[in-house]
């Protein structure tokens, strides 16, 4: 059966903020009422401070430690600790800001570091030895590359950074350091176009040799 109208009993409920029973402390919630209610838990007898001060324990905190001060800030040991963290803090912070400086070191200044001697391999694969003799390598692979790719287009292809690309059998590096003339390093004997995944993983390699290279122009040039 049902309860009859009216009956209903009244369920109380607990408001917010409550002011502790035991001091003047004024919870928001139910957790810092709970927490706070620890505090006035009677201590174990023979307790002592958690910080391992040697005194014994008056209070027993929120986060459930028995200190001897109120404030466990105030306990000597707990600054003696707090100190502690704080020297190694700033000596760890010292060898960070280091080690910060060694690698900005090695990859800004040219000091010995893995950034750098991956840059000198790379010129010792390429033979550009100095910055000066790369920005000419790259003034002259920039237009030998621009005119190519003109010629691609003219011929109906159509090229993209993932799909296709236009490739010199006998590379540019290799006719740069042959000191060969653009209208012979992009004569179309020695164009042809790639996959692009293909013509990534060829890089500065030539597939002929500079001899191939100028018997095949010679024979495409033949009169018929």
């Amino acid at each position: 059966m049902g309860r009859p109208k009216g009956s209903l009993s009244k369920i109380s409920k607990i408001q917010y903020p409550r002011k502790c029973n035991h001091c003047e402390y004024m919870s928001n919630t139910p957790q810092m009422y709970f927490y706070h209610k620890q505090t006035h838990e009677p201590i174990p007898a023979n307790t002592y401070c958690h910080f391992g001060c040697g005194n014994v324990a008056l209070v027993k905190n929120t986060g459930g430690k028995y200190t001897c001060f109120k404030k466990w800030s105030n306990c000597p040991e707990y600054i003696n600790q707090l100190s502690s963290r704080t020297k190694n803090s700033w000596k760890d912070a010292d060898n960070r800001k280091e080690k910060t400086r060694e690698t900005f070191l090695q990859h800004c200044c040219g000091q010995p570091g893995p950034l750098a001697k991956m840059k000198k391999t790379k010129r010792k694969k390429s033979g550009l030895l100095t910055p000066l003799i790369a920005k000419d390598y790259r003034h002259y692979a920039r237009a030998i590359r621009k005119k190519a790719q003109h010629w691609a287009k003219e011929q109906g292809y159509v090229l993209g950074q993932q799909t296709y690309h236009v490739d010199h059998k006998f590379s540019i590096l290799d006719a740069w350091h042959a000191d060969l003339a653009e209208a012979i390093v992009n004569h179309p004997s020695n164009l042809q176009i790639l996959d692009a995944k293909l013509n990534s993983g060829k890089g500065s390699k030539s597939s002929i040799t500079l001899e191939e290279l100028l018997y095949n122009i010679s024979q495409a040039d033949a009169p018929a």
